[in-house]
This record gives C-alpha cells, structure tokens and sequence, in this order.
C-alpha cells in the first residue's frame, strides 16, 4: 500500500507554519498498511503512529529533508486525511472548523450569541500547545 501525505515546516523566524509545495509517496509494508487502515478513522490516533514510526521518520530523515537536522515539520495531509486547520486556523475560519475544534479541545459554549472571537481565541491557546505536539524535529 502506498501513503501519500503533504508537509508543512515551522519557520522559527515567522513563528509559523509555510506549506511545503511537495507531495511525497512512502510504500507501507504489509504489517504498516494493515496498522493504518485500524487507525485512519481516528485522525489523532494515526498522526501519533505516524509520530512514533521509526519507518516514517527514517524516510523524512533519507528521502525527504537530507541534512536537515533540527528541522521542524509537521504532516499537513495523509491520503486526503487534512491536518491543515491545525496549523493555520484563524478568528475568521469557517464554522466546521470552530465545531471541530470546539469537540476536540471539550469548549462549552454558553449560547449562541456568545462572541465567536472569544471562542476562537480559546482554540488558538488550545491549538498553540497541540501545535506543538503535532510537530516534529529531526535529529
């Protein structure tokens, strides 16, 4: 099985994420594609194996960011599985974002009137610590 996924890496100058323009393929072994398809319903769950995955990281490390040590990236896409809101995620994002985040991050919220910037400034707290989970640094 093959996965296709997309980087971003973190500028530390900017204190931000910049798209990496590339698309990269790895091919899974069978025990991995089969590891995969148990986790790629649960989104956090198949990052983190991504994370924890020495045949990941050994083919960022060969393939993908030679020579690149202390490098910070983190995965933007897995097979269309989008990661993308976590790393650029604004006041003004779309409602499907905040109702993502307001589950994942267990926000209450009052009523609906309440203030949408208020919200939306508690996500991006949330999202500076996750953020910061998400992210690897190669070594």
């Amino acid at each position: 099985m093959k996965m296709t996924f997309e980087l971003v890496t973190y500028n530390d100058k900017l204190n931000g994420f910049e798209i990496d323009e590339n698309t990269y393929q790895i091919n899974l072994s069978q025990e991995d594609a089969q590891t995969y398809k148990l986790l790629e319903s649960s989104e956090l769950s198949l990052y983190n194996w991504l994370q924890e995955s020495e045949f990941f990281i050994n083919y960022i490390n060969e393939e993908v960011y030679q020579d690149s040590k202390g490098k910070k990236f983190a995965i933007s896409d897995i097979n269309g599985i989008s990661f993308v809101r976590f790393y650029f995620f604004k006041i003004t994002s779309g409602d499907a974002h905040y109702d993502y985040f307001k589950k994942l991050f267990k926000i209450h919220v009052e009523s609906e009137w309440q203030d949408r910037e208020d919200t939306g400034r508690e996500i991006l707290e949330n999202l500076l610590a996750k953020q910061k989970e998400l992210m690897f640094e190669l070594s």
